[in-house]
């Protein structure tokens, strides 16, 4: 086999690695595990071709070296390693060090191979691309096929990983679909008809941290062209875009919470006591939880409740419904909801339709009327009602992440200067717990989900602000002008607000392999040298800040 022939192989096979990696991300761990281990046999036989060769390794060090992201990002794997020497737990630093290793990895992989070309980049590009969509559309049809767990938990829906890291990768597919496309009326197009199907599933699982870091790109995008276009009339329109959707947003939610929490305040004394067939009502004026304007636990009567619906149902009030739900429990929110007492009269002005509703487990009767995120914000505000009346945090997501951050903030407090080194961060969250008294139940007394606040409780202070200095380290080595590089750094930085990204393989594998493939020495094909000079200007145009 030729040199050139031999280099091809090479190329082709490179090419494979990375195309297995960008597929596999809104798909499958273990083919992103897959990809990163063929790209190491590549980079093995590239490696083992210049030695051949007789040629110096030290310029692909070099390549490497050059690449300030590719080396700041290596040392978000070197903190575990100097987190071990103020550890006891070894297993659980082990399985940490384990989780964190693409952030050495693929650094390295992506730095010490042969330098793709500006055409491989966008090619890949468009795979990634074409991968989220397919899985989009693959998650929609599961919804439109529907089942019993998507009914309870629509998030369900997305199959392959966490609807969280889903909803990243689709910002970012997005983001760079616009990138490229939007110069052409074609572009344009294939935007619109990618983007649909995206939306559409953002909206449908009711993902909040989804729309966020959407509106924030959004939001970025409009200022960034407001400033590099020169019509004033476009610039102004832009402009007003980028005010009126952060606006509306907040209108739409203050309105939606205040219509929630639209109530009256109770006075004792103006209270019903006893029912139209006698019975006492019981006013549970200890626990004031709202709900859709309405307060849940006043006026029940036990018995009447019990009675009636013993008339109306087979399934006991004390057995849990369609969705392992205690069926009083949501009796009582149905009735609320319909602005009727929990007394006989209620249940009698009930419609067969409500029952069965009841029974499978819909607490309102406006929840099947609601959908994404509009039915989303609505689960949010009864976790807060229900926090707020001292209800059990326990199973809503959004409440019990206060927990996590008061334990988390128990812990800095307590080892704010040095942290409690990479194994002991499941063991002082425990300890955290147990002496705040958490309300939290064992099995969901969790670590932070917030980014920030586990480097800070793992490391300390100072590994704290080295990890904040190497995720925002792109915008300061001259990769700020970069749309993509800056667009990831937006969606990166997001995600730790809410989530521990870096606790989870899909998480290390997003941030690791696009921090290093969005920064990564870019080389120009023979084929784009030769085309016409005008091309040539297009081109450098277009990837102004890729090379």
């Amino acid at each position: 086999m030729s040199i050139t022939q031999w280099n091809n192989v090479l190329r082709i096979l490179q090419f494979a690695g990375l195309a297995i990696i960008v597929i596999a991300l809104p798909f499958s761990n273990f083919f992103m595990s897959f990809g990163m281990f063929w790209l190491a046999g590549v980079l093995a036989l590239q490696a083992g071709t210049d030695v051949a060769r007789k040629q110096s390794l030290m310029p692909r060090w070099k390549q490497f070296t050059a690449n300030r992201t590719a080396v700041a990002l290596t040392g978000l794997f070197i903190l575990p390693l100097i987190g071990l020497l103020w550890t006891s737990n070894s297993d659980y630093a082990a399985w940490d060090l384990r989780m964190k290793l693409p952030l050495l990895v693929l650094p390295l992989l992506l730095s010490l191979t042969n330098p793709i070309t500006q055409g491989q980049f966008r090619a890949l590009a468009g795979l990634f691309i074409l991968a989220v969509v397919a899985a989009v559309l693959w998650c929609l049809q599961v919804y439109w096929l529907g089942s019993p767990d998507i009914e309870r938990d629509v998030r369900k829906i997305s199959v392959f990983i966490s609807h969280v890291r889903f909803s990243l990768l689709i910002a970012l597919a997005l983001g760079i679909l616009v990138r490229f496309a939007h110069g052409s009326t074609q572009g344009k197009i294939l935007i619109v008809l990618c983007a649909v199907p995206c939306l559409y599933f953002i909206y449908i699982i009711g993902s909040i941290t989804g729309a966020i870091v959407l509106g924030a790109i959004l939001v970025w995008m409009g200022l960034r062209y407001a400033r590099t276009h020169k019509g004033m009339a476009l610039r102004f329109g832009l402009l007003l875009l980028v005010i009126a959707v952060p606006t509306w947003s907040l209108v739409h939610v203050y309105r939606a919470y205040h219509s929630y929490f639209a109530v009256e305040s109770l006075d004792v004394m103006q209270l019903e006591k006893t029912t139209s067939l006698g019975e006492a009502y019981a006013h549970h004026l200890e626990f004031p939880l709202v709900e859709d304007g309405h307060y849940v636990m006043t006026y029940i009567a036990w018995g009447e409740l019990y009675d009636g619906w013993y008339e109306r149902s087979i399934v006991h009030p004390d057995s849990t419904d369609a969705r392992g739900h205690v069926l009083k429990g949501t009796l009582i929110r149905y009735l609320a909801s319909k602005g009727l007492r929990k007394d006989a009269a209620g249940i009698a002005a009930l419609s067969d339709e409500d029952v069965k509703a009841i029974e499978n487990g819909i607490p309102t009767c406006n929840d099947a009327e609601k959908r994404g995120l509009e039915k989303r914000l609505s689960k949010i505000f009864f976790e807060l009602s229900n926090y707020r009346a001292g209800g059990d945090p326990d199973g809503h997501s959004v409440i019990q992440r206060i927990e996590f951050w008061k334990a988390a903030i128990w812990i800095i407090r307590e080892n704010g200067w040095m942290g409690v080194g990479t194994g002991d961060v499941k063991d002082a969250f425990q300890e955290a717990y147990a002496n705040m008294n958490s309300p939290l139940s064992s099995e969901y007394r969790l670590r932070a989900h917030n980014q920030y606040l586990t480097m800070w409780v793992t490391y300390g202070i100072f590994g704290f602000l080295l990890f904040i200095a190497i995720i925002f380290q792109p915008l300061l080595s001259g990769k700020a002008s970069d749309p993509l590089v800056a667009m990831m750094v937006l969606l990166a930085s997001l995600s730790f607000l809410t989530e521990d990204t870096l606790e989870s393989q899909a998480g290390v594998m997003f941030v690791a392999f696009f921090y290093s493939f969005l920064t990564s020495k870019r080389a120009i094909s023979l084929a784009e040298l030769r085309r016409p000079k005008s091309k040539e200007r297009r081109l450098s145009s277009d990837d102004s800040g890729h090379k």
